[in-house]
């Protein structure tokens, strides 16, 4: 998974001189749909025993997500965005977590085909665990990316996004707990400009 997110990330920074005279000119009311994938590092948890309190730890996992971008003038963007995590989280068992979130981008002007961008936002964290029973947090995210213009309508994107949510309360037959959704994710993916 690795090398191939290296690799991933290698044939982006490489196609990027050899977009020509692709551009990242004005944002202003334009409209992006994107899709991405990569790898997400999410927090250890904690469960009740007849020991105390003990941490539960959990397993890199995979994330995929997609969103729409606005853009309401040549810097500053609008993203809503819906990602999907699965991990292992030991004695909870596969975790997923739904992550529904809406943000703003500043986006810097740099070269003429390469934007990078800092973003921040709220989120919305439906948790699902084997056997047990957790419920809906919120959250908070920023992230940090940057977009490789192929040509006026396509993009290319790296980034990486951090989330710190509050912690979902675990009722299930072997005990109780905290689970935590917070996590840092990187991802490869691509925006597709419709105007």
């Amino acid at each position: 998974m690795r090398k191939m997110l290296l690799l991933c990330a290698a044939a982006l920074l490489m196609a990027a001189p050899l977009a020509g005279n692709a551009s990242a000119e004005d944002l202003r009311g334009r409209i992006a749909v994107s899709g991405k994938i990569g790898v997400s590092n999410p927090a250890e948890s904690e469960v009740d025993t007849i020991n105390g309190r003990m941490v539960v730890s959990t397993d890199a996992g995979l994330t995929g997500g997609l969103g729409f971008l606005f853009g309401v003038d040549d810097n500053v963007a609008v993203e809503m965005e819906v990602s999907r995590t699965r991990f292992d989280a030991s004695s909870f068992g596969d975790a997923d977590v739904t992550d529904v979130s809406i943000g703003a981008q500043y986006r810097f002007a740099g070269q003429q085909h390469v934007v990078p961008y800092i973003g921040a936002g709220i989120d919305v964290l439906i948790n699902d665990l084997d056997r047990k029973y957790t419920n809906t947090t919120v959250g908070a995210h920023v992230s940090g990316g940057v977009d490789f213009f192929m040509n006026r309508q396509v993009a290319l994107n790296l980034e990486m996004k951090g989330v710190e949510a509050f912690k979902a309360d675990v009722d299930g037959p072997n005990g109780t707990g905290k689970f935590d959704p917070s996590a840092l994710s990187f991802t490869v993916g691509a925006r597709f400009f419709f105007n």
